[in-house]
């Protein structure tokens, strides 16, 4: 595990190759907080040890369901933590995970530390986590935005491109200090963006825009 700012972790999968995903790790005093990125293929089961010396999992969030397998089930009774997701995306993860909690699909706080930002467009239900950490308050950005080994982009689903449009709109009067995606451990340099300054973040969402209009 690689410590990307305070109390923040990249949680690299089990056996790692270049073209397996990351994971995200928060720890937190209120419980630490896992932001699963698994494959059928893909596992953290070797980073249990190190999950459980961090105090372990409390809760797992879940960006969409495309990230769903029965992975965070494993993970979920390792840990004694629920999957969590927007009420939108339930049917969907529940196809393959069991211990799900779902939210309402909704602008709102899941803890005094975690806002959930409904961001449709790539998938119906799709969200990203705005939350307070010791450096600044993080946007995790989920399936949303990811980078391609090249840049940051956006795949609109195929009736979802004014829905994502509309999604990144709003994010722009979001205040957010850094932003995360779940890349390849190959570009995992580049999972993380710091934006703390207002215009280069509103230029950021908007090129974001451009590439999808």
């Amino acid at each position: 595990m690689r410590e990307l700012l305070k109390n923040l972790y990249v949680v690299e999968p089990s056996k790692a190759t270049a073209l397996k995903y990351i994971s995200f790790f928060v720890k937190r005093k209120r419980g630490n907080l896992l932001f699963p990125c698994f494959s059928n293929q893909s596992t953290i089961t070797e980073r249990f040890g190190e999950l459980e010396a961090m105090g372990g999992v409390g809760m797992q969030l879940l960006g969409d369901s495309h990230f769903r397998t029965a992975h965070c089930d494993e993970v979920g009774e390792h840990f004694g933590c629920s999957l969590h997701c927007s009420e939108a995306e339930r049917e969907a993860v529940e196809q393959k995970c069991v211990n799900v909690t779902a939210f309402p699909f909704e602008h709102r706080r899941l803890a005094s530390d975690i806002d959930v930002v409904p961001t449709p467009g790539h998938r119906p239900g799709g969200v990203c986590f705005l939350v307070d950490l010791p450096d600044g308050k993080v946007l995790f950005a989920g399936d949303a935005l990811w980078f391609d080994g090249k840049r940051w982009m956006s795949f609109p689903s195929s009736k979802g491109r004014s829905k994502l449009i509309a999604s990144f709109t709003a994010l722009k009067e979001l205040p957010f200090d850094y932003i995360t995606c779940n890349t390849k451990v190959q570009d995992q340099q580049h999972c993380l963006l710091e934006l703390k300054d207002e215009k280069q973040r509103r230029r950021f969402i908007d090129e974001q825009i451009k590439l999808i209009s």
